[in-house]
């Protein structure tokens, strides 16, 4: 079933409409000046130019005019409560423009939401009511819904902490020193001696702007490489964080 028409995306496609006859109309309005002004025996052009003109431009008025009655239907995703708005009631599954979360769509209602434990992790996660299997956000594994433990209906659903992260590069083992190497080649997509260059600098930055549990997962696994990091958060809303 297709997607659903999001409304911004239903206005923005007349306003590029109008946009386009805009441009049109404004060319054949310079056209018909010049074939007015300096035609000579093709003066008689300026005329079909200037009915060009004015139906270019009556469309791309009428394009914008069009925007006022695209119907609205706002909907709440079951994940992140933020609003989205389509052109007519919803029929199937959609994307949050928000979260970017698939939310889930039955007989034209959106299905609830229920939180779930990873059995590998402990972490919680959120997922559709009529789902099986969820992906862990927190260490990547999958795991079965059914049977796995769920928090109280009444309980709010967790919400993800909205400060950036950055990964911090601390070091390795030195009984793992070549594996971390070879590792960070791969990982940061460097040549040996950039990553070697890099480890006389410590501590640097590697990644910059990760939710936490992304960088929470990144530190785990490159411990397991003999790779030391640490996650900070980024305080200042204005600072742009640079990796090395």
């Amino acid at each position: 079933m297709e997607e659903p028409i999001k409304r911004s995306d239903a206005v923005e496609k007349e306003y590029t409409q109008a946009v386009i006859y805009g441009i049109v109309g404004l060319v054949a309005l310079l056209l018909t000046w010049l074939f007015w002004r300096y035609g000579g025996m093709f003066h008689s052009f300026s005329w079909g130019f200037g009915l060009i003109w004015l139906g270019a431009w009556a469309y791309a008025g009428w394009s914008l005019y069009k925007t006022r009655d695209i119907p609205a239907y706002p909907v709440s995703c079951p994940y992140c409560q933020k609003e989205n708005v389509f052109t007519a009631p919803l029929q199937s599954d959609f994307t949050c423009d928000h979260c970017l979360r698939r939310v889930p769509v039955e007989n034209g209602r959106v299905l609830e939401v229920i939180a779930v434990r990873c059995p590998h992790c402990g972490a919680t996660e959120q997922v559709s009511s009529k789902a099986t299997v969820a992906i862990c956000e927190h260490c990547q594994r999958e795991f079965s819904v059914v049977g796995v433990g769920r928090t109280q209906p009444s309980m709010p659903l967790p919400q993800d902490d909205p400060t950036p992260y950055e990964l911090v590069l601390l070091g390795v083992d030195r009984l793992k020193e070549e594996q971390a190497i070879a590792h960070l080649e791969s990982f940061l997509t460097l040549t040996r001696p950039d990553v070697k260059k890099l480890l006389q600098s410590v501590p640097v930055v590697i990644l910059t702007n990760l939710p936490r549990r992304k960088a929470e997962m990144l530190v785990k696994d490159l411990q397991q490489w003999g790779i030391h990091t640490e996650m900070r958060a980024i305080e200042d809303p204005n600072r742009v964080p640079t990796p090395w």
